[in-house]
């Protein structure tokens, strides 16, 4: 039992050095140079313009978490795993990764000062706000997006096999960046009218109908529903409460709030996935997930009331949290 519970440790300690394996080879295009066939550390090295004999280690590396395999003759492949780092793999987690081997990454090292002077730990090490850091370097912005990119599809699919959204005529979604939800949610109900809101320069090369304005201000008025989809988690209690008061000012009384963000568990242990994404918003931003009661007071507070929480996926602890006036 001991040593067990050592060797988990210690495997635990290690994680950053599987974080920065992962990160460097997607960096360095390993997996998309194994796309077509097994190679060897000379030919990857060549491949992908590094040094041999530090890239045989890093793949080793790999290899021994599974993420490629080694064969007798030193060629390496692609695992099902691997697969997945390629650019142009069906599910790929290629911006994942990259944005958690820099962005990510960089913003721990700001976690232990978070926890004895509270704040930020991303502004601590950066002196910028993420997202005000974000609009300053493109390429950062690009890589952040990317790694959105996945989880947004998949969690579109949850959405949409969870709820039914056939009963409503016109929907807003707010803050809905992109519309990857918007489109999922449009193609499961062809006769609902929906508009994309979020900031003029997410929306403005947008081909859904879509609106731009400042969430905190105001939102098109009068739909049947309103969706606000991985926004509030970016926000304080506070700042949560006034996009939710915009919303319910642009809502009929007979209108419906949809609320989709990862709810946590009573134990930790419960949903590791919704912690993990805790975490990541601890990291990152001023905001948090929440517990079920946490919503309906938000809600409350806003003068609506949460009337059904329906799960939508078991991984990441996803739910849809329904509220009318």
């Amino acid at each position: 039992m001991t040593e067990n519970a050592g060797e988990r440790l210690a495997w635990l300690a290690d994680g950053y050095l599987a974080t920065q394996l992962l990160y460097v080879a997607t960096e360095l295009g390993v997996a998309d140079a194994l796309a077509d066939k097994p190679l060897n550390t000379a030919e990857l090295a060549a491949a992908v313009d590094a040094d041999a004999v530090v890239l045989r280690r890093i793949l080793r590396g790999l290899a021994a978490e599974r993420v490629l395999e080694e064969s007798p003759d030193g060629r390496f492949a692609l695992t099902p795993t691997g697969e997945l780092l390629r650019a142009d793999a069906q599910g790929s987690l290629r911006g994942y990764v990259l944005a958690r081997g820099r962005l990510y990454y960089e913003a721990l090292g700001g976690l232990l000062r978070s926890a004895k002077t509270g704040g930020v730990p991303f502004e601590h090490v950066h002196g910028s706000a993420f997202f005000d850091y974000l609009a300053a370097r493109p390429e950062e912005m690009a890589s952040f997006q990317g790694s959105m990119s996945a989880r947004l599809s998949r969690e579109a699919r949850a959405v949409v096999a969870a709820y039914d959204f056939t009963r409503f005529r016109s929907l807003v979604d707010v803050g809905g960046g992109r519309g990857t939800l918007l489109e999922a949610i449009l193609a499961s109900a062809p006769g609902l009218e929906g508009t994309l809101f979020d900031q003029p320069e997410v929306v403005k090369d947008s081909k859904l109908p879509s609106h731009a304005g400042d969430f905190f201000v105001s939102v098109p008025a009068g739909a049947d529903v309103y969706l606000l989809s991985r926004v509030l988690h970016d926000w304080d209690d506070d700042r949560a409460v006034a996009i939710l008061r915009t919303c319910r000012a642009a809502m009929p009384d007979s209108g419906t709030l949809l609320i989709v963000e990862s709810v946590l568990p009573e134990l930790a242990a419960e949903q590791p996935g919704a912690i993990r994404m805790d975490l990541h918003m601890l990291l990152l931003l001023h905001g948090r997930e929440r517990t079920e009661a946490e919503y309906a007071e938000l809600l409350a507070r806003a003068g609506l009331r949460l009337t059904a929480t329906i799960p939508a996926d078991s991984v990441t602890g996803l739910h849809l949290l329904e509220a009318r006036a």
